[in-house]
């Protein structure tokens, strides 16, 4: 997952791959994490501590695109995999047993935690989300940036302090005014199939902080989203699912 805090610090772009099967996992065991309408599976692998794994993510959805990240501290950058696609991510278990989450999801669509779950060195382990973001400057510096909108995120609401603003680069302040959940702030743009594309987002967003990001964005009908699962940063329950989205317009 990308870890943003603190006004003004970039978002990380999605790292889209469009080719077959990409070989950034070559070396590693191979691991199958299998894309399908209703979720990933397998929701959970036994890896070894300090163990390199080749990541095989197949997404046989119907879906466009299916997101694979890490989170809760697993340092494993977003990628997407388009429908009928297959792409090989390299990871490296950290050393020591624990268990270290991925994020397996559709925006807005179905989620899974796929739990890699380390035992102790002696353990044998078993077989086996496009679009970059521009990144934000500094909080006094906003040159270029054409409008600023202020999103206020809380259980379970995203609040944006404008409906809508005129195209061009626009600056997203998210803050979190929540007192104990973690909350995120994803810009998502509607697809034909009934879908959507996400085409930037800041994560991690502790209670009672600020971040932003910026996008360019040309006229249209966004949605404003936190894409929080259940069973992610303590969470208990789907944040989209619970209502935390609202419509936002680009004239």
């Amino acid at each position: 997952m990308k870890n943003v805090s603190g006004l003004g610090m970039a978002a990380i772009g999605l790292a889209v791959f469009a080719g077959a099967c990409s070989s950034s996992g070559a070396g590693g065991r191979k691991v199958e994490i299998t894309m399908k309408d209703g979720g990933c599976t397998p929701s959970s692998v036994a890896v070894r501590p300090g163990e390199k794994l080749n990541l095989l993510l197949k997404n046989e959805s119907s879906s466009d695109a299916y997101e694979f990240e890490g989170i809760d501290g697993a340092k494993l950058e977003e990628v997407v995999v388009h429908q009928g696609k297959t792409l090989s991510v390299g990871y490296t278990v950290p050393s020591g047993s624990g268990t270290h989450k991925m994020k397996c999801y559709v925006p807005a669509g179905p989620s899974t935690i796929v739990e890699l779950v380390a035992g102790s060195l002696s353990e044998t382990a078993s077989p086996a989300r496009g679009a970059t973001p521009a990144a934000s400057s500094s909080p006094a510096a906003s040159i270029g940036v054409d409008s600023t909108v202020a999103v206020s995120l809380v259980e379970y609401s995203v609040t944006a302090d404008k409906p809508s603003v005129s195209a061009g680069k626009i600056r997203f302040a998210a803050t979190n005014v929540s007192k104990g959940q973690v909350h995120e702030l994803a810009v998502l743009k509607p697809k034909a199939d009934g879908g959507f594309e996400n085409l930037g987002e800041v994560e991690d967003v502790e209670p009672g902080t600020s971040t932003s990001f910026d996008l360019e964005l040309v006229p249209g009908a966004y949605t404003l989203a936190c894409l929080i699962a259940a069973g992610e940063s303590g969470s208990t329950v789907d944040h989209y699912k619970q209502g935390m989205h609202t419509d936002f317009t680009v004239k």
